[in-house]
């Protein structure tokens, strides 16, 4: 056991109305009106206030910084974040014009206001603040809502207009074609707005992202990085404010071909009812990895004798009446939904972890609200995890939050794989395909200072802008990749419509992983379309034309195989490029409907040279993510070959380009 110490934020001497900032609240606040700092980093830890630090200027700076843009990671924390923000402005006495864009808000306001979907996004700018995520802003950035043959820069020009304070949250969750995306937009404001008058750009994240920092140093952009100040095991103090409380922290091995969390929570489950004996009052958190194991989960403890506590779920197969619910219940089991930045009222918790940013993360979800007598974290890790743990931490061990946090990062797990040359790989072409968007319109002349200032800006910080000879070949030959490219997360063409009769879910999701956790039917679209219609859920068109209704959860994930039409040896290996002629095999009674749908899709792939890598040996010698999605799929040849699809495909190639093993074009 690991007893993490309490950690105190130190108070600045600022105060507003009956609530004293704390410092890192009072320089966030300093940094937004220093009009020589376009950037801040907010590099405060877990429970130390980030939001009320984004949203002070927000509702105090507003005649000089216009409106503000919050964009956050998952719809379930713009939910989440609404509240926040109309629990400050209420408190603040502010009563600012809040809008909460999303599919589903643009999809209805459409439908009430009867307009097309350019002109609703444009009446969306009477909103002072708008809560929102980085997908819809980035297809709005790039120009995606916008008539080809109109004027096509006017709605991202309005937003960048508009909306000058632009707030990012937990931003280190994102990987190398997000950092790129960001940069672009930074490039297209300043070549917009030009270098006088600059949007601000607020980064809430644990730490800042060194793609970006090293892009922002290159183009010899101001920027400032704010830390909190912090004291650990305080009981009382004048000039500190807590945190967050003590926390029990218990390490455990628990292996996923032992069961996983599925078997350790119903072998321990005594331990969790004494918890709840000892401690009455108690609300537990338990987060693990797979929406499926969630599912199943949740399904065993309701129908245990004699456990009498109370369980919801929270997962991105729950409809939203049902998470609402689930806070009312004593033990919450939930996925990722929650790992950034959701807040919970809890003191006991439960979590698997991959690598250090999950773990990390996770814990961050406890000890944050009063009101209880213990706090106790069960952390569940791989054995090797466990033997690191072992040896730098003996049993009873104090520490405080912040050595551990760093411990946990540099000695405990590996460092993840940092796809540093993704941006000189794939940046020029990002921002190549805006500038030949708006060189190649009719009204071109209206953006000759655009077309002179944004190369300008997009070289400083990404690279040779216009890289006209590489987009002309992609645009020819992969026009596929070109599109993946301005989706912030990826186009995601495996996605598929599902949805969950039992909680009235509806969501999208990969059709490999689908196959592989859950029994299905499919049905048509337009039945598809009346279930969202009827459950006000959004509708997830697709390219697959696949829209899927789940029966039940399988007990053992079952084993799903991917064939290649033709012999990978015929196209360059080690390089992404655009392939069809895919197909699944799996124990699905409709298999061969879905096959029919997927094997003429054009797909973004990278696949490797399997002569010099299995997936084993490309996940060990790239330090790959936990959550990297590679494929072994079999061609003519019958040879299995480790392949990437999507946005994992453009990131494997920026490691492996150099590597090429033939140069075969694509026909």
């Amino acid at each position: 056991m690991i007893k993490l110490l309490s950690t105190w934020s130190e108070k600045s001497s600022q105060s507003i109305g009956d609530i004293q900032l704390v410092t890192h609240q009072a320089e966030v606040w300093e940094a937004i009106k220093d009009k020589n700092i376009s950037i801040i980093f907010d590099t405060a830890l877990t429970g130390d206030g980030k939001t009320l630090a984004a949203l002070l200027p927000a509702l105090y700076e507003r005649k000089t910084l216009d409106k503000g843009l919050f964009a956050y990671p998952t719809n379930e924390l713009i939910r989440d974040q609404v509240k926040q923000v109309n629990k400050w402005s209420k408190t603040f006495n502010f009563n600012p014009y809040i809008r909460e864009l999303n599919s589903q808000s643009l999809a209805n306001t459409i439908k009430e206001e009867k307009f097309k979907k350019i002109e609703t996004l444009r009446n969306f700018t009477r909103y002072d603040l708008i809560l929102t995520n980085p997908d819809i802003f980035t297809l709005i950035n790039h120009f995606y809502y916008n008539n080809k043959l109109g004027n096509i820069a006017e709605l991202a020009e309005t937003f960048i207009n508009q909306y000058r304070y632009l707030v990012f949250d937990e931003f280190h969750i994102f990987n190398a074609p997000q950092i790129t995306n960001i940069l672009d937009v930074i490039a297209f404001s300043r070549a917009t707005l030009g270098v006088t008058n600059l949007n601000k750009f607020l980064f809430l994240s644990a730490t800042p992202d060194k793609i970006l920092e090293d892009s922002l140093n290159k183009a010899g952009i101001n920027y400032k990085t704010i830390k909190g100040k912090y004291l650990h095991g305080l009981k009382n103090s004048e000039t500190h404010r807590r945190i967050l409380h003590e926390v029990n922290l218990d390490i455990i091995n628990c292996e996923k071909n032992k069961g996983g969390v599925e078997n350790w929570l119903i072998e321990n489950i005594e331990r969790v009812k004494k918890f709840f004996a000892d401690y009455p009052n108690s609300k537990g958190l338990v987060i693990v990895n797979s929406v499926f194991t969630a599912k199943k989960l949740v399904k065993k403890l309701k129908s245990l004798d004699n456990f009498n506590l109370t369980v919801g779920e929270n997962t991105g197969l729950t409809n939203p009446e049902i998470r609402k619910i689930s806070l009312e219940k004593q033990l919450i089991i939930a996925t990722s939904t929650v790992d950034v930045g959701v807040d919970f009222a809890i003191n006991f918790l439960v979590y698997e972890s991959l690598d250090a940013g999950t773990f990390i993360q996770r814990l961050g979800r406890l000890g944050r609200h009063d009101g209880f007598d213990c706090y106790e974290a069960i952390a569940l890790v791989a054995d090797w995890v466990k033997e690191k743990f072992n040896q730098l931490y003996p049993d009873g061990i104090e520490c405080d939050r912040e050595s551990f946090f760093n411990t946990v990062k540099e000695s405990v797990y590996q460092k993840p794989q940092e796809f540093a040359k993704y941006l000189s790989r794939w940046g020029s072409i990002l921002t190549t395909l805006r500038y030949e968007k708006i060189n190649n319109i009719k009204q071109r002349d209206t953006y000759q200072t655009l077309l002179k200032n944004y190369p300008e800006e997009a070289k400083k910080l990404i690279g040779k802008t216009p890289d006209k000879s590489r987009y002309y070949y992609l645009s020819n030959n992969s026009p596929t990749i070109l599109r993946e490219l301005e989706f912030f997360r990826g186009q995601g063409l495996l996605d598929i419509w599902i949805n969950e009769p039992d909680t009235n879910a509806v969501t999208s999701m990969n059709l490999i992983r689908l196959l592989s956790g859950a029994n299905f039917h499919l049905i048509s679209e337009s039945e598809a379309r009346k279930i969202s219609e009827s459950l006000k859920q959004p509708f997830y068109e697709n390219e697959l034309n696949l829209y899927a209704k789940i029966e039940n959860y399988l007990d053992y994930y079952e084993q799903v195989n991917l064939k290649f039409c033709d012999y990978f040896s015929n196209f360059s290996l080690n390089e992404a490029l655009e392939l069809a002629g895919f197909s699944l095999k799996a124990k699905h009674p409709q298999i061969r409907a879905i096959n029919e749908e997927l094997e003429y899709l054009d797909l973004s792939t990278c696949v490797v040279d399997t002569n010099k890598y299995d997936i084993p040996a490309l996940k060990r010698r790239y330090r790959l993510p936990a959550f990297f999605e590679l494929h072994n799929v079999k061609d003519q040849s019958g040879k299995l070959y480790p392949v990437a699809f999507g946005l994992d495909a453009l990131l494997l190639d920026s490691l492996l380009f150099k590597q090429k093993t033939n140069t075969a074009m694509i026909c």
